[in-house]
């Protein structure tokens, strides 16, 4: 038997359209990401039958699995530790704001974000 596992981006957020460091704020889906997560849910259903379905608690990625559970007829198992990262400092700011104050870790945040230490929040290494 073969499993296969298929990892879904949450859908549009008004922070992500304007592409704003999320990380652990609960932002919600915006009208055209609900859309998104139904169209998802749709097609996921057209080519597979999930058995399980998990999710993030945050809002965003929560509202984009319930609506793909809703045409998988699956129940949505939250589990903490897909949590995105915590931007810290970063969380709200566009990454020119935040390059304005740390230039050098925004440059370094996206050539090799394993090795960025976000101000007053985690890095890559620290999971």
């Amino acid at each position: 038997m073969v499993t296969t596992i298929l990892l879904i981006r949450h859908g549009q957020t008004e922070w992500n359209r304007v592409e704003r460091f999320r990380g652990r704020a609960d932002v919600p889906l915006n009208d055209n990401g609900m859309r998104q997560a139904k169209a998802t849910g749709r097609r996921i259903v057209e080519f597979c039958r999930p058995v399980a379905l998990y999710s993030s608690p945050l809002l965003r990625a929560l509202s984009t699995a319930e609506a793909i559970g809703g045409f998988a007829g699956l129940t949505v198992q939250i589990h903490p530790n897909l949590t995105d990262i915590d931007y810290g400092a970063w969380q709200g700011l566009t990454p020119d704001e935040a390059r304005i104050r740390w230039p050098e870790t925004v440059d370094l945040w996206f050539k090799s974000p394993q090795l960025a230490h976000l101000p007053g929040g985690e890095s890559f290494g620290d999971w």
